[in-house]
C-alpha cells in the first residue's frame, strides 16, 4: 500500500469554489434548484415539534470548518454549532445565500466515501434517505456529472489532511452501518448526466486527479 503524505490544513475556500465556478451557474445535483422539488427539506430542522429530548437536525461540519477563522463563521455569525461526538453539527435558520452554504450542504445528498481500498468515491448518503427525494428516486433522476466529480474531488482534497481522512473514515463507517439495512451500496453509483457542453469547470474536474 502506498504511503500517505498529509498536508497541514484543508483549503475550504478552494473546495467551495468547486461548487461555485461554472459557466452555467453553481455546481449542484441538478441543473435547477432541487430544493424547489421538496420544499428545501434538507434546510429544515426535522426535530421541530419533537420535544427537547430530540437533538436538532443539521449538517455535520468538516474538520475546523466551524472555527473562528473559517469561512463558515464569516458567513453565518448567527448559526448554532452543537457537539456531535468527535464532530460538530451546524444548525441554521433554514434560509441562506446558496453561495455561502457549508460544505455538507454543497455535497448533499452525496458523500465522498473513503473505501477500504483507499479510493474516494461519490456515493448516495443513506442518512439522506428520509429527507431527499433524489436518493429515493435515484434510479430515475440522473445527477450532473460535474457535481458528482466535484464531490469526489472534495474527498481527495479533504483526505490530504490527517484529520480530514479520519473524518471521512468515521462517516464512511457510519454509512456502511446504515447500508446494512438500506443496501444503497449494492446499487450502481450515482447516475450522471453527460458533461454540460461548454462548461469549463466540468472539463477541469474531468481532468483532475
Amino acid at each position: 500500500m502506498a504511503r500517505i503524505y498529509f498536508t497541514g490544513s484543508i483549503d475550504y475556500r478552494k473546495i467551495y469554489r468547486l461548487f461555485d465556478e461554472s459557466a452555467v451557474g453553481a455546481v449542484t445535483p441538478l441543473t435547477a434548484d432541487c430544493g424547489t422539488v421538496c420544499g428545501g427539506a434538507c434546510c429544515r430542522d426535522l426535530s421541530a415539534g419533537c420535544g427537547d429530548a430530540v437533538s436538532p437536525s443539521g449538517m455535520l461540519l468538516f474538520p475546523h470548518e466551524g472555527e473562528e477563522s473559517a469561512p463558515i463563521r464569516e458567513n453565518w455569525p448567527e448559526a448554532q454549532i452543537f457537539p456531535a461526538g468527535q464532530d460538530s453539527l451546524f444548525v441554521c435558520g433554514g434560509h441562506c445565500p446558496r453561495e455561502k452554504r457549508p460544505l455538507a450542504c454543497r455535497l448533499f445528498p452525496l458523500f465522498p466515501y473513503d473505501g477500504e481500498d483507499g479510493r474516494i468515491r461519490a456515493v448516495y448518503d443513506p442518512r439522506a434517505w428520509r429527507v431527499c427525494p433524489l436518493v429515493r428516486e435515484r434510479a430515475h433522476v440522473p445527477l450532473r456529472r460535474d457535481f458528482v466529480r466535484a464531490v469526489c474531488r472534495t474527498g481527495r482534497l479533504v483526505a490530504r489532511t490527517e484529520e480530514g481522512r479520519g473524518f471521512l473514515k468515521r462517516q464512511s463507517e457510519e454509512i456502511d452501518e446504515i447500508n446494512r439495512f438500506l443496501r444503497l451500496d449494492r446499487e450502481r453509483a450515482p447516475i450522471c448526466r453527460k458533461s454540460l457542453r461548454g462548461d469549463p469547470a466540468a472539463e477541469r474536474m474531468n481532468n483532475a486527479e
